[in-house]
C-alpha cells in the first residue's frame, strides 16, 4: 500500500521564523500584510507631507497636462467687458455760446465679451514661464439693450485732439493745421453710430493730416476698441514654482523688458511684482498690496485690502482700488510726482496721463464721472454723477490659493484740452478735460468645476486631512496587530489524508 501526503509539509522543515513567513506569506497572506504596510506608510508620510501642501506646491510648477496649467492656458469665458458712451445733448447751443458747459447722457452698456488665450509657452531655466497673451472682444446683443447702429452725437475728438496736441506748437504749424480744418470744413460735433464710434471712427481731417504729417497721426482709426484691441498680443515673462511661492505669476519681463519704458521714475516705470489678473501669489495676507497691469492704464495700479466677504462657503478678502490712486502731491511740492509726463502740462488730481500709451495724443484716464477727482474737472461738464459702487474698482480674492473670483476694473478716457486760443471755435473746449467714455472689466465668477475643487482644497482638505492620516495608520497597525496575533494564537497544523492505491479498481 502506498501513502499519498496532500500537503508538501514544507512548512514543518527549517526554523520557526522560516515556518512563519511561510505560513503568513507563501500562503496567501501577502496582499494582506502588504496593505497594511502601505496603509501605515501613507498615513505617517501624509501627516509630514501633508496633502493640502503638495496639492498647492503642484499648482505652483505648473505642469503641462494638470488642471492649474490648462485652466491657465485656456481661462474660462467669464471677463464681460462693458462699455458707456457720452452723448452730447447740447450741442448746438454750446458750439452758438449759448451754454457754457457741455451736456452728458450716459449711454450703455455695450456688452462684450473678453477672450484671453496664451500661446507660445516657454519653461524658461531661471524658473519663469513666457507666454504671449492675446485678447479679443466679442459683441454680446443679448446682453445688450441698444442696438450699435444707434446714432448719438460726440465731440470730434479727432479735431479737438490734434489742436490740444498742437496747443505749444509754432505760430506756422498752428496757422497751417488751421486753414486745413476751414478748407475741410472740420465740424467740433459730429454724429456717428455706436458701431463706428467704438471700431470704425475716422474724420476727413484724420485722412489729410496723416497723409501730410503721419509724424503727427500714425492712426485713421480713432475706433475706441479698435485702438484697444487692434494690437492687444503681448509677451510676458512671469515667475513660477515652489521657490517663487511669494512672486508666483508675478511679471517679470513686459516685451522682453523689466519696466514700460515711459516713466522717468524707474519705480513708477517697473512692472516687476504685478500682476495681469488671472492669479495672484499664494497665502494673499491683508496686508499685501496687490499690483494689476493693464497695458490700457499705462501703468502699474495697485489694489488695497478693504475687508472679508465670504462667497461659495469661504471666506475671501476684498482689496480695491484706492480712492487716491490718481490723485497728486499738490498739498507738499516736495513730492514727486511720478507719473507726470514731462512732455505734458500737470493735470488736476484725479487725472493719470496715458498719452505716452496712445502716440502721444492728450489724453489721459480717471475713474468713472470723475469720482474722485478735483471738483474742477466737472466745472464745464454736466450730467456726471459718480458714486463708489457704480464707479469704483475692486477685487475678491480666495487668499489661500491667490485664485481671483470676482472683479470689476473701471476707468475712464478723457481728452485733455491744453490751451487752444488761435482756432476758430476750438477755443470753447480750451483747459477743459471731455469724457471720451469708460469701462467695466468684469470678471463674473468661475465655472462650477474649479469653484468645488477650490471649495475641497480651502475648506475640506485642511480639516480632514489629519484624520485620515490618523485613521489610514491605525488601520495600517490594526491589520499588521491582526496578523500576528493569528500567527501565535491561531495557528492550527494542516490536516493529511491518506489513500491506497489498492482501493482504486482494476482497469485490467
Amino acid at each position: 500500500m502506498t501513502r499519498i501526503i496532500c500537503n508538501a509539509g514544507m512548512e514543518e522543515n527549517g526554523p520557526p521564523g522560516f515556518r512563519f513567513v511561510y505560513r503568513y506569506f507563501v500562503s496567501g497572506n501577502s496582499f494582506y500584510i502588504f496593505s497594511a504596510l502601505v496603509l501605515f506608510l501613507v498615513g505617517s508620510i501624509t501627516l509630514v507631507y501633508t496633502p493640502f501642501n503638495i496639492l498647492m506646491n503642484e499648482r505652483l510648477k505648473m505642469v503641462r497636462g494638470l488642471p492649474a496649467y490648462e485652466w491657465w492656458k485656456n481661462p474660462p469665458d467669464e471677463v464681460l467687458l462693458r462699455v458707456y458712451l457720452f452723448n452730447v445733448t447740447n450741442s448746438e447751443r454750446f458750439e452758438h455760446g449759448i451754454d457754457s458747459k457741455l451736456e452728458l447722457n450716459e449711454i450703455g452698456p455695450i456688452v462684450f465679451r473678453e477672450l484671453l488665450r496664451h500661446s507660445d509657452v516657454r519653461f524658461n531655466d531661471n524658473g519663469t514661464m513666457t507666454y504671449v497673451a492675446t485678447r479679443t472682444a466679442v459683441f454680446l446683443p443679448e446682453m445688450t439693450n441698444i442696438s450699435l447702429d444707434a446714432n448719438l452725437i460726440l465731440p470730434n475728438f479727432a479735431a479737438l485732439g490734434m489742436a490740444s496736441y498742437l496747443w505749444d506748437a509754432s505760430y506756422f504749424t498752428r496757422y497751417g493745421f488751421k486753414l486745413m480744418m476751414e478748407m475741410l470744413d472740420t465740424k467740433m460735433f459730429i454724429k456717428t453710430s455706436i458701431n463706428d464710434c467704438l471700431w470704425n471712427l475716422t474724420d476727413p481731417l484724420v485722412q489729410k493730416a496723416k497723409t501730410m504729417m503721419p509724424g503727427l497721426v500714425p492712426e485713421e482709426n480713432m475706433g475706441i476698441l479698435y485702438q484697444i484691441y487692434n494690437k492687444f498680443t503681448d509677451e510676458v515673462t512671469v515667475f513660477m514654482g515652489p521657490e517663487n511661492g511669494r512672486r508666483f505669476f508675478t511679471v517679470d519681463k513686459y516685451h522682453g523688458k523689466s519696466n514700460l519704458g515711459i516713466w522717468e521714475d524707474s519705480k513708477c516705470d517697473s512692472v516687476q511684482g504685478s500682476s495681469e489678473g488671472v492669479t495672484y501669489h499664494q497665502f494673499v495676507s491683508k496686508n499685501d498690496t496687490l499690483k494689476y497691469l493693464r497695458k490700457t492704464m499705462c501703468r502699474v495700479t495697485p489694489l488695497k485690502y478693504k475687508n472679508e466677504v465670504t462667497k461659495s462657503g469661504m471666506t475671501m478678502y476684498k482689496f480695491i482700488l484706492p480712492k487716491n490712486v490718481f490723485s497728486h502731491p499738490q498739498t507738499d511740492p516736495s513730492l514727486e510726482d511720478c507719473f507726470h509726463n514731462p512732455k505734458s502740462t500737470p493735470l488736476l488730481s484725479g487725472l493719470s496721463d496715458v498719452s505716452p500709451c496712445y502716440y502721444d495724443f492728450p489724453i489721459a484716464a480717471s475713474f468713472p464721472h470723475f469720482l474722485n477727482g478735483d471738483q474742477a474737472l466737472v466745472k464745464s461738464i454736466s450730467g456726471l454723477k459718480p458714486t463708489e459702487e457704480n464707479h469704483g474698482s475692486y477685487l475678491i480674492v480666495e487668499p489661500l490659493t491667490g485664485v481671483p473670483v470676482e472683479s470689476r476694473a473701471r476707468s475712464q478716457s478723457n481728452l485733455v484740452m491744453h490751451p487752444t486760443s488761435g482756432f476758430a471755435n476750438i477755443d470753447k473746449f480750451s483747459n477743459m478735460t471731455i469724457p471720451m467714455f469708460w469701462a467695466e472689466y468684469n470678471q463674473v465668477g468661475l465655472p462650477w468645476y474649479i469653484t468645488t475643487l477650490m471649495y475641497f482644497t480651502v475648506n475640506v482638505l485642511p480639516c480632514t486631512q489629519s484624520i485620515g492620516s490618523i485613521v489610514m495608520m491605525i488601520a495600517g497597525l490594526a491589520m499588521i496587530g491582526k496578523t500576528i496575533f493569528d500567527a501565535v494564537f491561531g495557528y492550527k497544523k494542516p490536516l493529511y489524508s491518506y489513500s491506497s492505491l489498492d482501493l482504486l479498481p482494476s482497469i485490467s
